[in-house]
């Protein structure tokens, strides 16, 4: 199926091109671990739904500069032009967006009914489509990390990869943390974030597994409705305050606190926090095995493709820093401490 999945590639992007040639083409460039990643909106449309999250990553425009990747965004409904059918059936679909017979050692396609995000990558281009029907029908989780399916496909054949966790730290350096939805791996972030640490991300970042590098991908930190209250300043600054019945509050930190932002840190540990119910917070040695365990399954659940890759590249990261169970107390003050006393270390 190597044929249809270019074949259908290029039809997507001949499709972007026309809606490109109809709206106009809005360039941006960002900044991704040294690399620069350019993204052409065909029109204006989905630049403020999808771009507030990477506007710190954001440099110059440069016609001359090497791009290491470059992905094409439309919709049909504000550029008038419309995607054509897709050549699979529905019972090609798999999960995570997946389809059978689409994903190709050089053309990765991904999309998932119901969610509505067409997203095809030619590795041997570096080139990618990303479409929707409308601006309106993007979920709201998709802003908080736009593209992360595109650079995990992208970072395949490098020591890079998008992962699961948060990142904090102190000049320069910094710990991942990471676990399972619900773990705590968002409000220690947060809580390290409000103590005046470094932040890189609570949500998903940018990991080198050989370089032991940890980099900011989304500027965006995202609370459960219910945890606002543990971060009254935080609060303040929601930028979808009508909406928590359905998402989570979301906080562009660009917006509101920059200097905190760092584009990247000097990985030395890994954290998997454990809430515990007491107040005091403290540290426990953990087995590589059991931080993998935290870090990896999340990961290859959100991300299609390339399973056993991330496995890999993620089994060398932990076994190459020290890692840590964080036992978390109820004194968000006390875990930001206790991280902080870590890093410094």
């Amino acid at each position: 199926m190597t044929d249809a999945a270019l074949a259908f590639f290029d039809s997507a992007y001949e499709t972007f091109a026309r809606a490109a040639a109809a709206a106009g083409v809005l360039a941006v460039d960002l900044c991704i671990a040294g690399e620069r990643v350019r993204l052409r909106f065909a029109g204006p449309a989905l630049a403020p739904v999808l771009l507030p999250a990477l506007e710190h990553l954001r440099v110059p425009v440069d016609p001359d500069a090497t791009v290491a990747l470059t992905v094409a965004v439309f919709d049909s409904a504000t550029t008038g032009v419309r995607m054509p059918p897709p050549p699979w059936t529905a019972a090609d679909y798999r999960p995570k967006g997946e389809i059978a017979g689409f994903g190709t050692e050089r053309v990765h396609t991904s999309f998932e009914p119901g969610i509505g995000v067409l997203q095809t990558f030619d590795a041997q281009r570096r080139l990618a489509v990303y479409w929707v029907a409308a601006p309106a029908v993007v979920p709201w989780w998709e802003p908080t990390f736009p593209f992360r399916v595109l650079l995990h496909w992208w970072c395949a054949p490098t020591t890079r990869q998008p992962a699961h966790a948060g990142a904090v730290g102190r000049e320069g350096r910094g710990v991942l943390i990471t676990g399972p939805s619900g773990s705590g791996k968002s409000t220690t972030a947060l809580a390290c974030l409000e103590a005046g640490l470094d932040y890189a991300g609570d949500d998903y970042v940018l990991v080198d597994v050989e370089q032991l590098r940890v980099y900011c991908l989304y500027s965006t930190a995202k609370l459960e409705p219910a945890n606002t209250d543990r971060f009254p300043e935080l609060r303040a600054l929601v930028a979808n305050p009508d909406r928590l019945r359905e998402e989570k509050a979301i906080v562009y930190l660009r917006e509101h606190r920059p200097d905190q932002l760092v584009p990247e840190l000097a990985l030395r540990a890994v954290l998997v926090p454990e809430v515990t119910g007491r107040r005091e917070s403290s540290l426990a040695p953990l087995a590589p095995s059991a931080a993998l365990q935290a870090l990896a399954p999340t990961t290859t659940f959100h991300l299609p493709g390339y399973g056993r890759e991330v496995f890999a590249k993620l089994s060398r990261l932990v076994r190459a820093v020290p890692c840590h169970r964080l036992l978390a107390g109820t004194d968000l003050s006390g875990v930001a401490a206790t991280v902080d006393t870590l890093v410094r270390a």
